[in-house]
C-alpha cells in the first residue's frame, strides 16, 4: 500500500494480468477473424461482410466479459467464477438473439457470420489460454501479495 517512512504509495510497473490476458486473447482473434472475412470477402462481398460482423459480434461478446471480470478481480474467486460463467452465458445468449434479428437482413448470410463469430470465439479462447500460460500469475490474488 504506502510506505510509512516516505508516505509516498508504491506503484507497481507489472501489467494487471486481466488487461494482459484481454490483450493476449485480443490480437489472435482480430488474425484468424480477419483472415475469416478475408477468405469470405473472395466468396463474394456480403458473405465478407457478413464474416465481419460475426466477428464483431463475438468481440462485443467477450471484450464486454472480459472487462466486467477485470471490474471485479479482487474478489473471492467463487462468487467472480459464479459472475464470469453467469455473465458469459447471458452475452452468449445476448449475441444469438441478435444473430437471429438479423436473419431477415438481404445482405446477412448465416453461414458466414457463423464462420466469422466462430472464428473470433476461437482465435479468443487459443489466446487467451496461451496467454495464460506465458503470465503464469493468479489473476485472483491480492495486491499485497505479489508486491
Amino acid at each position: 500500500m504506502s510506505d510509512p517512512k516516505t508516505n509516498l504509495i508504491k506503484v507497481s510497473r507489472q501489467p494487471e494480468p486481466v488487461s494482459a490476458l484481454w490483450l493476449a486473447a485480443l490480437l489472435p482473434s482480430l488474425a484468424l477473424g480477419g483472415l475469416t472475412a478475408g477468405v469470405a470477402w473472395l466468396v463474394g462481398h456480403d458473405e465478407g461482410l457478413s464474416a465481419l460482423l460475426g466477428l464483431g459480434l463475438a468481440l462485443v461478446a467477450l471484450t464486454l466479459t472480459s472487462m466486467l471480470h477485470w471490474q471485479i478481480r479482487m474478489t473471492d474467486p467463487t462468487f467472480g467464477m459464479i459472475f464470469a460463467l453467469t455473465t458469459y452465458g447471458l452475452v452468449m445468449g445476448l449475441m444469438w438473439a441478435v444473430y437471429l434479428s438479423l436473419d431477415d437482413v438481404d445482405w446477412v448470410n448465416g453461414p458466414s457470420t457463423a464462420f466469422g463469430l466462430l472464428a473470433g470465439v476461437l482465435g479468443w479462447a487459443g489466446g487467451l489460454m496461451r496467454g495464460a500460460l506465458k503470465l503464469r500469475e493468479p489473476v485472483y490474488d491480492e495486491k499485497e501479495a505479489r508486491d
